[in-house]
């Protein structure tokens, strides 16, 4: 399940454009705090996970490493920051995304649309720094795996 919401994810990963000021750099590699996280019991088998960010506003690149249930995985994607939603077809679906600002928080919504209604998938990321800490409130519906999940990173 944890590979699932990761590949949804990655689908998401389409560039858009666009500048903000004044906001605060994600910048870093960032190390998962596995017991500071609450991750609900289809992401509960992450033992450990790395993200390094690349954050030069409007870009956002992110690529992570993660280890769940004795299985490394790694994904990425680059972003932009002004809200444009953008359209994609992945594996024959339709997929579409946007990341923006919401004050100091970075928002990713997403739309992963399955075969019938039922199946599609719907995700949003909000991403801000919390006492310098990375914070990553997901929110995954649809397709048989809603989750709910506060992802804490440390600095390195």
């Amino acid at each position: 399940m944890t590979r699932d919401f990761i590949a949804v994810a990655v689908v998401f990963g389409i560039a858009a454009s666009g500048p903000a000021q004044g906001k605060p750099d994600f910048s870093g590699e960032w190390i998962l705090n596995r017991a500071a996280s609450t991750l609900s019991p289809a992401a509960s088998g992450t033992q450990s996970g790395t993200v390094r960010i690349d954050h030069k506003e409007p870009k956002f690149q992110y690529k992570a490493t993660f280890n769940a249930n004795g299985n490394p995985f790694e994904y990425a994607f680059e972003l932009t920051t002004d809200g444009t939603e953008l359209s994609g077809t992945q594996q024959g679906r339709r997929s579409v995304s946007s990341l923006r600002w919401d004050g100091d928080v970075l928002v990713f919504l997403g739309k992963l649309e399955g075969p019938d209604a039922d199946r599609t998938i719907s995700l949003q990321f909000r991403y801000e720094i919390v006492d310098g800490h990375l914070r990553a409130v997901e929110h995954l519906r649809g397709g048989g795996r809603d989750q709910d999940n506060v992802w804490i990173f440390d600095r390195r």
